[in-house]
């Protein structure tokens, strides 16, 4: 297997190959990306003028068919920063390219662009692709460029355009007479001077050709115009007499005329009118008539058939006689086509539509037929040609078969297509345009009109002092601009007011371009002008439109922001209104049950009956505990709970979870794990997030009571500023853990508010409606955001998108909460404690007592403070954070670090912890227990802040 890079003996790839790429960004070309060597290998391969840039710094590869484009600069080119080596083009390409590299294609065609390939500045026009080359990865690596230079093109149809110019002169000095008669009347509207000299120059222009030529009607020529216009067949004659009598009633002049009446057919087929062309063969057919008596008959009449196909066919097409003149014009011997169909000269088109038998049919109604289409020679080319099918007859008038007599026409054909064609785009571009056409002279010095409805007027066409028109405050201006396109022979753009003849002033647009004589001079200019009054009125009422508008615009949107901020604050009331109904009613129940159970412990121990006390103090506990859940889900709804972040593994901890997960769902529900590959750490509290994850599987498993299966996902996800705007967080990477039920579903309402609190669709007793609340709050604490999909009888998917970690986390170990006390290190400890509500400081006293420690009690952070900054011996602080009196807990604290900077803190709180927290994170040393607590959580945790210290 070859394994040579890159393949290929051209020229480049041989540069390639032995090019030092190791000093270069990309490397040695074993370590270049597969991509970028799949477009290297391509590119080297095509014969098409292609190139490659790579990377930030636009490497630049080229092939052999690139190599002219370089010039000069080829023996710098390969590898070279393209911004550098093409510095001069660079603006030209810049944007197709840097969107190519943000994975758009694009393609130009015949793009101008200004370069200097060979010392001198040049214009040249281009037409090229950018494709963009995709890593791996999916990221934009480099692009393709296949590029063709079309410079010679666009000046061949420069040349094109003058070649027009030059024909349209041709057509006025041409010697043969022509003429141009529009509709049923044959209104004559163009006729060059030939034309006027062979009827006696005779005012024609714009008059019905009965009318200007009375002896043209006399003669049946305006009878054979009429035919053709009706017909929409073409009339042609040779020698055919026409006695010009240039004056009423005086001298007759016979001439002879080889001319056609070729009727013009607008896109749609209708005849719009005739074209008459001719030749004036007077002279000719006398020196011919001199020839032909000299010479005998039968030399004559075999010179005239040389020129046409004359064939005789049955009445089934079949050929019974073929000329000498058919085999010359068609290509077949009379032996090889006798007894043929004559279709055999028809193009498959005219076979398909029967035409031989549309044509027989014409010559049995009339006698005789004329026709002309394209036909066919034996050598399969196509030829135009004009004809006749006469009906050939017994004498008892019997149709007995037909003579067909064609003559090549096709040069004229293409001739007359041509000119027309021409007179086509001219005509139509002078009468498309609602603009003045004009010319001008070289110096500015005489204006003509040519057509138009615009500023120029008849009444100043072609005088010399057509400037005075123009605004005087105009003029010194309009004249430098004439000045500087006539010294720079370019062409000339500029916007000036003129006065009317009612004396208004209206806006004038002028552009003209020069055109240069053979010594290259300007020999006259033309142009347009266009009246752009009413687009200056209504720019200028467009900007006094703006000022109001924006007014207008700031005062709306000040009223909008007031009703906004209503609204918001209306809906902030009900959403507290619902949220304390909801709080007040759970916490009754759970208040209930403990005053009711400690008034019946109570009367037991009044009553002396200590048996079945434990019942009483259980309920109570139980009581307690669901209240303190109650509390956190409420915490974390508002996404103020205490959290501990750590920087986790998340596809570790679903593996983790697998078996209670499983055993939470029962037998009937299958569950799947699908795991990343390689999913990224985030920074999160683990526990909340077990936490989050079981009530996200229960939640499933309540909607599946069939039984279904249940997915649990992972992917690595890079969110991207649009992405990260549909889920209202900010662009990066994150990790989606993804929850998949094949459940009833939810409709589009019960989404709406599956977030809300105590909003739930369990029955009575089976809810309390806060896990997803408290799932959603935790999310957004953590800096992530909840996404659910659902559909009604397909299923549910809830989908938790956490930040990416990347950093490292420092921090303390922290002990697990089921490690033995080690209460001897408690002897000889003192504790400071500050808490305002004396039932807790006195309970949190007795439990730390009980401890052995020595405990400092104070209610007030001032007292706090003074024996925080006494020489008294502390070793740890424990305090309530919403204290009363002028001082919270946290400024107890930090008032205290200040003279015993490793001192250790307790904050006991019963609200958010983010007063004691601040920007996110506890500082070293410090922690939070959130209240209702058990003592043996109290004594644990100032037992592990005094390990830590000892460390």
């Amino acid at each position: 297997m070859n394994t040579e890079f890159p393949h290929g003996n051209s020229v480049m790839a041989q540069a390639v190959r032995s090019h030092d790429w190791a000093a270069s960004p990309l490397g040695p070309t074993a370590q270049w990306p597969s991509p970028l060597r799949n477009a290297v290998d391509l590119m080297l391969g095509s014969p098409e003028s292609m190139y490659v840039v790579w990377g930030d710094a636009l490497t630049f590869f080229y092939n052999d068919a690139y190599t002219p484009i370089l010039g000069p600069r080829q023996a710098q080119a390969l590898g070279a920063p393209l911004r550098v080596l093409w510095a001069d083009a660079w603006e030209a390409v810049r944007e197709p390219i840097e969107a190519a590299f943000v994975g758009q294609a694009s393609r130009f065609e015949e793009v101008p662009i200004g370069m200097n390939r060979y010392g001198v500045p040049e214009q040249t026009w281009w037409t090229f692709s950018f494709s963009p080359i995709y890593l791996d990865d999916g990221r934009v690596g480099g692009a393709f460029c296949v590029t063709n230079e079309v410079t010679a093109r666009k000046l061949a149809q420069a040349r094109l355009a003058d070649e027009h110019e030059r024909l349209i002169r041709l057509f006025e000095q041409a010697p043969m007479f022509m003429a141009f008669l529009s509709g049923p009347q044959h209104r004559v509207e163009f006729a060059n001077p030939c034309y006027s000299r062979l009827i006696g120059h005779r005012d024609v222009i714009g008059r019905p050709l009965a009318e200007a030529l009375p002896d043209a009607v006399e003669q049946g020529h305006v009878r054979r115009l009429d035919e053709v216009y009706r017909s929409g067949r073409a009339f042609s004659a040779n020698a055919l007499p026409y006695n010009v009598q240039a004056v009423p009633g005086g001298p007759t002049e016979r001439r002879l005329l080889d001319l056609v009446y070729q009727p013009i057919a607008g896109a749609d087929g209708t005849i719009s009118g005739i074209f008459v062309q001719g030749l004036d063969i007077t002279d000719r057919i006398s020196l011919e008539r001199a020839v032909r008596e000299a010479e005998v008959r039968n030399r004559q009449i075999l010179d005239s058939v040389m020129d046409y196909a004359i064939i005789a066919t049955d009445m089934h097409g079949r050929v019974t006689s073929w000329n000498e003149g058919a085999r010359r014009i068609l290509g077949w011997s009379e032996a090889e086509m006798l007894g043929q169909t004559l279709q055999r000269t028809f193009t498959p088109e005219d076979v398909e539509q029967r035409q031989m038998l549309i044509e027989a049919a014409a010559a049995l109604e009339s006698g005789s037929g004329m026709d002309e289409r394209w036909h066919v020679r034996k050598s399969g080319e196509r030829f135009w040609a004009n004809g006749s099918l006469m009906v050939l007859r017994e004498e008892t008038g019997e149709a007995i078969g037909f003579v067909k007599v064609l003559r090549d026409r096709t040069a004229e054909r293409l001739a007359s297509e041509a000119l027309q064609k021409s007179e086509r785009r001219l005509d139509a571009l002078v009468r498309a345009s609602s603009q003045s056409i004009f010319s001008a002279s070289a110096h500015w010095r005489d204006l003509r009109q040519l057509v138009g409805d615009g500023v120029l007027s008849d009444a100043v066409s072609a005088t010399p002092d057509w400037q005075a028109m123009v605004h005087p405050d105009d003029r010194a201006r309009l004249a430098q601009a004439l000045a500087q396109a006539t010294a720079a022979k370019s062409g000339v753009d500029v916007e000036y007011r003129v006065l009317g003849a009612d004396g208004q002033v209206g806006w004038t647009l002028m552009r003209a371009i020069p055109l240069l004589d053979e010594r290259e001079q300007i020999a006259e200019w033309f142009g347009t002008s266009a009246d752009i009054t009413d687009k200056r009125v209504a720019e200028e009422q467009l900007r006094q439109l703006t000022e109001t508008l924006e007014e207008r615009v700031r005062e709306r949107s000040a009223a909008l922001l007031l009703a906004e901020e209503k609204l918001r604050q209306s809906q902030k009331m009900e959403a507290v209104g619902q949220l304390t109904g909801g709080l007040a009613h759970d916490f009754n129940n759970l208040l209930t049950a403990i005053s009711v159970g400690l008034e019946l412990l109570q009367t037991r121990i009044e009553q002396g009956k200590y048996d079945r006390l434990e019942r009483y103090v259980e309920m109570a506990q139980s009581s307690a505990a669901r209240a303190t859940a109650l509390t956190q889900r409420l915490l974390a709804f508002s996404r103020r709970q205490t959290l501990a972040p750590t920087a986790l593994d998340v596809e570790a901890l679903v593996r983790g979870m697998h078996d209670i997960i499983a055993r939470t769902l029962g037998p009937s529900i299958a569950l799947q794990l699908h795991p990343a590959d390689q999913a990224w750490q985030v920074l999160v509290d683990a526990p909340q997030l077990e936490n989050a994850l079981l009530n996200l599987c229960i939640n499933a498993r309540d909607a599946m009571p069939d039984g279904g299966q249940l997915t649990i996902s992972l992917h690595n996800r890079a969110l991207d500023a649009a992405a990260a705007q549909q889920l209202d967080l900010p662009p990066g990477d994150y990790v989606c853990l993804s929850v998949q039920d094949t459940g009833t579903g939810m409709t589009a309402e019960v989404m709406s508010k599956v977030f809300e609190p105590f909003f739930t669709t369990k029955p009575i007793g089976q809810g309390t409606g806060l896990g997803l609340s408290m799932i959603y709050g935790f999310t957004r604490q953590s800096g992530g955001h909840v996404r659910i999909d659902s559909e009604v009888g397909v299923g549910t998917t809830m989908a938790l998108y956490l930040p990416r970690f990347t950093g490292v986390l420092a921090q303390g170990e922290v002990a697990p909460a089921d490690a033995p006390l080690q209460r001897s290190a408690a002897h000889s400890r003192t504790v400071l404690l500050v808490e305002d509500e004396t039932a807790i400081r006195v309970l949190i006293s007795e439990v730390l007592t009980e401890a052995g420690y020595r405990v400092i009690e104070t209610a007030e952070g001032s007292a706090a403070v003074e024996r925080l900054r006494s020489q008294e011996h502390i070793d740890v602080l424990v305090t309530d954070v919403g204290l009363t009196g002028g001082l919270n807990g946290r400024q107890v604290a930090d008032a205290g670090r200040q003279s015993r900077p490793a001192l250790p803190v307790l904050f006991v709180t019963g609200y958010a912890a983010s007063a004691a927290v601040g920007a996110g994170q506890l500082d070293d040393g410090m922690e939070v227990l959130t209240k209702p607590f058990q003592a043996i959580e109290l004594e644990r945790r100032v037992a592990q802040l005094l390990e830590r210290r000892a460390r």
